[in-house]
């Protein structure tokens, strides 16, 4: 039985461990979209912080480990549609080459979909701006570019859940004055009001 999870996260990386640790005869194939699987994206501000270094110290594994599992992973490699019928999952590799992975049962874990939080033109917007979409190892590589370089002395964040709230304070930490600014009359409104279904978005931060 060939098992493929979609997503390097703690979704697709727990399902792909859980079923190794039940069958070791099933083969797994874990496709990630960047070249970091297992990584702690909720501990990213701390890097920020320097409470958390280096940033190899994000990862919950290494890629040795996880492959020590038995599991094939498939980085930097972007799954572009599924034909279920078929049970071929299409993906793409970083230098665009297309081809099809067979499989018998699917598991799709892509997590939160990066948000604009509804704000016109931001989605034109990006760290050559400075404009920061936190969602990935990659994002945070570009911010940690973008702070060396520029060397910044404001920022504004756009949202005020936990990362939102973390992130300003690891860039008040590195020196930055910080405006938060949130929709809604209250901070972290997910946790305060528990009547209501909350998701957490990405944080976009604008360095300027």
């Amino acid at each position: 039985m060939h098992l493929v999870a979609i997503g390097g996260s703690d979704a697709g990386i727990s399902t792909a461990l859980r079923a190794r640790e039940l069958d070791p005869s099933v083969d797994v194939t874990v496709v990630v979209a960047d070249a970091y699987p297992n990584f702690s994206i909720c501990g990213i501000p701390y890097y920020f912080s320097r409470e958390v270094q280096p940033w190899q110290s994000l990862a919950h594994r290494t890629h040795a480990d996880l492959e020590a599992t038995g599991m094939n992973l498939r980085l930097d490699t972007l799954a572009t549609s599924i034909d279920v019928d078929s049970r071929r999952l299409t993906v793409r590799d970083a230098d665009g080459t297309e081809s099809t992975i067979p499989y018998d049962e699917l598991m799709v874990g892509t997590g939160a979909a990066p948000s604009t939080a509804g704000i016109s033109g931001l989605d034109q917007l990006g760290p050559d701006d400075g404009v920061h979409l936190l969602h990935s190892m990659g994002d945070t590589f570009a911010l940690e570019k973008y702070l060396d370089e520029h060397q910044p002395e404001t920022a504004i964040i756009v949202g005020a859940g936990y990362v939102g709230l973390e992130m300003a304070e690891a860039l008040t930490v590195r020196g930055l004055q910080v405006t938060q600014l949130q929709r809604g009359p209250e901070v972290l409104s997910g946790y305060v009001n528990s009547s209501r279904t909350h998701q957490g978005s990405p944080v976009r931060t604008h360095l300027h």
